[in-house]
């Protein structure tokens, strides 16, 4: 872990912004808070066996309005798109398969795209690879609010320069009737929340993450 007495001055901006940031929406722990007391980095990333970074996030159970209403308060964007997927009444839609446990901690493996060559790089492949390669859950849509909260833009730069974090949970149509999956997209002009075409055959950019929780905290198979 990182002394903050030897960072660089841009990058100890970089983490009392993200400090601060997550004082004043409540995602710090007390722990992290006395890391940073300590001089010590409290955000360094963790990585398991597979060098996949892990991150954890806390449960809420919130209705796609209430995510809306929560993070455009807190000052992020959200795209037409994600609106119509958390805002769905459909039978896919947020509020009925996505929503998490209120207060249960999840651990979330995030696996590069880079992993699968560009031509290969497709949805379906992508899930497949974390569920079957590496043993995690099934993603979940109401994890990416949660890590779009808890994952700073900085961060996600610092993540091997990811431009965003995709959850290939079971696709919500929107409101133009395409499956479509939330993803956290980091951007000059704020931190975003966009949706993107979920069908099995498309292909996503090598520059992004891919969320899956890890089983061993509760979530779903």
């Amino acid at each position: 872990m990182s002394n903050i007495g030897t960072l660089p001055g841009e990058r100890l901006a970089g983490l009392s912004a993200d400090l601060f940031h997550k004082l004043q929406s409540g995602n710090i722990s007390v722990e992290e808070l006395a890391l940073f007391t300590q001089r010590k980095n409290p955000f360094a990333f963790e990585r398991n066996e597979h060098g996949h970074i892990i991150v954890t996030v806390t449960g809420l159970d919130l209705t796609g309005v209430q995510e809306i209403e929560r993070l455009e308060a807190a000052g992020y964007v959200l795209s037409n798109w994600a609106k119509s997927c958390l805002l769905s009444t459909k039978k896919d839609s947020y509020d009925k398969k996505h929503r998490l446990v209120a207060n249960q901690l999840y651990k979330v493996a995030l696996m590069p795209g880079k992993e699968i060559p560009d031509a290969n790089r497709t949805a379906d492949a992508l899930r497949k690879r974390g569920m079957e390669k590496y043993g995690y859950g099934k993603p979940q849509g109401g994890l990416i609010p949660r890590i779009r909260e808890s994952v700073s833009d900085k961060q996600m730069e610092e993540m091997d320069g990811a431009w965003y974090i995709a959850g290939l949970h079971d696709p919500i149509e929107d409101s133009d009737g395409n499956p479509s999956v939330l993803y956290a997209y980091r951007d000059d002009g704020g931190r975003r929340l966009y949706a993107y075409l979920g069908k099995p055959g498309v292909q996503w950019s090598d520059n992004g993450l891919f969320a899956f929780p890890v089983l061993a905290s509760g979530t779903q198979a």
